[in-house]
């Protein structure tokens, strides 16, 4: 290398990492380390200009009103067997001592710059240019506790109106304003108008009338005393009492409070429902009653207020509990044990005795069972059945011998176009006899048996027979009983039926089954 001659770098062309090191002996001229940060900075500039030339060159332009089609990928060929495919270097980039590429010998490379013209805010300046100036706001007022920050705001605040003070109303201001109202009511616009004006009154008021007003100082008028209305006496009865009590002379001290009584058709709330628990848990507190109770008889028996109970002595724990007594005399002692063990069991025997129910509780048990505890006072439940046909004896079998069995009273009247079934008693009777009457009994079995009987009749008449059946008419709470028991009666004709009824003042029961009848 001659001595004018610039040493060349060495690097590649995609390396922006720093500076390449020069391919120069080390006997050779050093490079300026500014010169070569400003060439590198040269150069990475240019390489982005050429990657982006390649792309605006590479890109496909789409046609109007048709869809662009890229062309197909290239495809590699097909290498001979054992050949080894070629790799891609690229190409070394040489720069001079200020920056400038330059070729292997040296020389200085030529290229035209495609720089990207990049908009401007030319444009924008003129449209703001032709804009009309805005008006400028007067400028505030210049004070020393002026806070431009606070804005208008303050400077209102500081400017406004003085506070107002007090005015006070001369003195017959608004008695003349009162009389003049007063006036104008009873006389109209003119009694007003003809008033004397104000110069007449302040004439009037100065002008003295007598010694009113001659009044020695020191000294003050008497107060005129006021009376008070006189009341009228208190009478013995006021005037809303008197056609009510027309003899004042009852009315005393003492203060009667009415008994109340609850209306009869009224029904009381419906009970809680009980918790229903489950075997398992009715055992576990079964055993915590007899634990507690247990407890307090060991509390009693400490405190001493009940005598500890007696060894339980067996035949089979003989020997352990007595011990020495038992090896001296055995006999004697086997004897006493048999004596406390038939003690034990008679004492049994007498508390199973003491809680045995008497033959009439047990009959009260059984009827509270069947048909429900009585409630004190209350009223008895009827229900009125209207049946089409109770001719069958099985039929009136069940009605009369279940009303009886679950303690009702009441009545059974049959005819041949209807049949009325009342009964009166609880409402656990009523909820079983009505299962019996619209659900037990099969009142449909009647016709079927005499089906073969009326068949040739049916065709004759060319008429079918209606299905009998059972509907509740009425049912509901009542003052009392009518009826001592249950009682059958047969009936020719209807009116024979209602006047049975009639008897025992509940003729309606019947209307009440007829008018079921369709």
């Amino acid at each position: 290398m001659s001595e004018g001659e610039q040493p060349r770098v060495k690097r590649s062309r995609f390396d922006t990492s720093g500076p390449a090191v020069p391919s120069v002996p080390a006997a050779a001229k050093p490079i300026d380390k500014d010169a070569a940060k400003a060439a590198l900075e040269r150069a990475r500039k240019l390489l982005e200009l050429r990657q982006l030339n390649e792309k605006l060159k590479n890109k496909v332009p789409k046609a109007s009103g048709t869809p662009a089609v890229l062309p197909p990928p290239a495809v590699a060929p097909a290498l001979p067997p054992g050949a080894k495919p070629k790799t891609f270097t690229p190409a070394s980039l040489y720069l001079d001592d200020q920056g400038r590429e330059v070729d292997a010998q040296g020389r200085l490379i030529q290229r035209n710059d495609t720089r990207v013209a990049a908009p401007t805010l030319k444009l924008n300046e003129r449209v703001e240019a032709k804009k009309p100036a805005e008006p400028k706001k007067p400028e505030p007022p210049k004070r020393s506790f002026y806070d431009p920050e606070m804005g208008d705001r303050l400077l209102n605040k500081v400017q406004r109106r003085p506070r107002a003070s007090f005015e006070f109303v001369q003195h017959g201001r608004f008695e003349k304003q009162a009389e003049v109202l007063r006036l104008k009511a009873q006389f109209g616009e003119e009694a007003v108008k003809a008033r004397p004006g104000k110069a007449f009154e302040d004439k009037r008021s100065a002008a003295p009338v007598g010694d009113v007003n001659m009044i020695p100082l020191g000294q003050r008028p008497p107060k005129e005393e006021k009376k008070e209305p006189e009341l009228d006496p208190i009478p013995d009865v006021e005037w809303w009492d008197a056609r009510i009590l027309r003899d004042p002379e009852k009315i005393t001290i003492l203060v009667e409070h009415p008994v109340p009584i609850d209306p009869p058709a009224e029904e009381p709330p419906p009970p809680p429902m009980p918790l229903m628990l489950t075997a398992k848990e009715r055992k576990k507190l079964k055993t915590q009653r007899r634990n507690e109770r247990e407890k307090d008889r060991q509390e009693m028996i400490r405190q001493g207020l009940m005598e500890p109970p007696k060894p339980k002595v067996k035949i089979s724990n003989l020997m352990r509990v007595l011990g020495n007594e038992a090896v001296a005399d055995p006999s004697a002692m086997e004897a006493q044990v048999r004596a406390q063990m038939e003690e034990r069991e008679q004492a049994h025997k007498d508390r199973n005795l003491a809680r045995k129910l008497t033959p009439a509780e047990r009959k009260e048990n059984k009827h509270v069972k069947l048909v429900g505890a009585a409630g004190e006072g209350e009223a008895p439940t009827v229900a009125v059945y209207a049946v089409d046909r109770l001719a069958k004896p099985t039929h009136r079998f069940k009605v009369r011998a279940n009303a009886e069995e679950l303690h009702m009273t009441g009545c059974s009247v049959t005819t041949e176009a209807l049949s009325v079934v009342v009964v009166e008693g609880g409402p656990k009777s009523h909820k079983r006899y009505n299962k019996l009457m619209l659900g037990r009994i099969k009142w449909e079995e009647e016709q079927e048996e005499d089906e073969d009987d009326d068949r040739r009749q049916q065709d004759e008449d060319n008429v079918q027979r209606k299905i009998p059946g059972c509907r509740l008419a009425w049912t509901g709470k009542v003052k009392a009983m009518a009826f001592s028991k249950f009682m059958v009666h047969d009936a020719k004709s209807a009116a024979e039926a209602r006047k049975f009824l009639e008897e025992r003042g509940v003729a309606h029961y019947w209307d009440l089954a007829e008018a079921t009848v369709q």
